[in-house]
């Protein structure tokens, strides 16, 4: 009887594993194979993440009293004018990349890759004031096509050949990979992972434990958390970069859908989260963004500052895109404070309608700041708000609360006394 029940389980088995199960009725395995292609087919995973958006703005009150930036409006004429002057130096720089020949072509890229990843990459570091340092980029051959990209000693970047051959038509899509790469080293990704490492070796007693236990070891407590959360950041940090530089986030966001399109597997990209979480943690963070303002101030950094020279490296097989002019170490930049953070949190969430999510953020900033009359101002139109939502009395009381604590701090604002008005 055993003997009958192996091989009828073999044989059940074996044409399972040949997709033959009902053994002769093959229309319905491929209507069962229907059903998955709608989850897992790529045209599908990669539209349906490069449609949907969750950026959205409700009419409020708003006196634009939170700034999001340091600039002045630049006008078209004026910037427009400012772009001409610099393209004559694009230009030379086109020119000089062409007179420099090229000995093998098997490891060096050809002038014009080289040209366009130095205008993406120059742009966002004009924008963002990252010119204080020279950045190194380099365009590297794999004989797989691998799409990838990377970084390292806080200002070189690799972008391997499968990656801008996909994406070197959708400069917005570049800018993305180039400014996750930078936002790495701004962030300080490198240094902290070599301390993660540091600590895990002196923890870790070898003379006990197999180097393939260490290995499993080292990948669960680092790459399954904290250097996934470091992918998140570099995402949304990168974002940033990529928008105050002019990007179009919506163009941009293909990268993050080829990459949705792509096999996961947990064994192999530990140390980068699951491609659809990193779609999700994009269009939720992008609905705090501040783009229009973030582009003004891109702008106004790009006109305030002079073109950056670009040549081949010593290793032939990269482009080093100089320093800027000396400056203020004040106007460089810096990643934004928690609290900057939660400043942008709390006043998208109102200008989007989340206002108890508002509520939460505005208390959280009156704790550390509770003499802003600003933010009292806010605070007073979100609960005005949330009581126009669900009627009730309590926060009719708060908002009234909320605008005369500002006016102790500020009695001469204009729209403080208006709001107490209102009320």
């Amino acid at each position: 009887m055993k003997k009958i029940l192996f091989v009828l389980a073999a044989v059940f088995i074996s044409q399972t594993l040949a997709g033959a199960w009902p053994w002769d009725d093959y229309a319905s395995l491929n209507l069962r194979e229907a059903k998955e292609s709608q989850k897992y087919g790529t045209t599908n995973r990669y539209f349906a993440a490069t449609n949907q958006s969750t950026v959205s703005t409700v009419k409020v009150k708003d006196p634009n009293l939170i700034p999001f930036g340091n600039y002045k409006k630049i006008d078209d004429a004026t910037f427009k004018a400012k772009i001409s002057k610099d393209d004559v130096q694009y230009n030379k720089i086109k020119d000089n990349l062409r007179k420099n020949k090229v000995d093998d072509y098997n490891t060096q890229a050809y002038p014009k890759d080289f040209y366009k990843v130095y205008r993406i990459a120059e742009r966002i570091i004009r924008a963002n004031n990252l010119d204080y340092i020279n950045w190194r980029i380099a365009i590297r051959k794999t004989t797989d096509g691998e799409f990838n990209a990377g970084s390292s000693n806080m200002n070189y970047i690799v972008i391997y050949t499968g990656l801008y051959d996909t994406l070197s038509d959708n400069e917005d899509a570049m800018a993305l990979v180039i400014g996750h790469e930078m936002a790495h080293q701004l962030l300080g990704h490198g240094q902290r992972t070599a301390k993660i490492l540091r600590n895990l070796n002196r923890q870790y007693d070898f003379a006990t434990d197999t180097y393939a236990n260490f290995d499993t070891a080292m990948r669960n407590a680092i790459a399954n958390t904290k250097l996934q959360k470091m992918e998140y950041s570099a995402d949304i940090e990168g974002a940033i970069l990529a928008a105050r530089a002019g990007y179009n986030l919506d163009s941009a966001k293909e990268t993050l859908s080829f990459i949705n399109t792509l096999p996961y597997v947990g064994t192999v990209t530990l140390s980068h989260p699951n491609p659809e979480k990193r779609l999700r943690n994009f269009e939720e963070n992008r609905q705090y963004f501040v783009e229009e303002q973030w582009k003004l101030e891109g702008k106004y950094n790009i006109y305030n500052s002079d073109v950056l020279q670009c040549n081949k490296s010593s290793d032939r097989t990269s482009i080093i895109i100089s320093r800027g002019s000396a400056k203020n170490q004040d106007s460089y930049y810096r990643p934004e404070t928690v609290d900057e953070m939660l400043l942008r949190y709390a006043y998208k969430s109102y200008k989007n309608g989340d206002f108890e999510d508002a509520e939460k953020y505005f208390n959280k900033l009156l704790k550390k700041d509770g003499k802003n009359p600003i933010l009292y101002l806010y605070l007073s139109y979100t609960y005005e708000y949330l009581y126009k939502q669900t009627g009730e009395n309590k926060y009719l009381e708060e908002a009234r609360a909320a605008a005369r604590k500002g006016l102790l701090f500020a009695p001469d604002n204009k729209y403080l006394k208006e709001q107490s008005a209102v009320l």
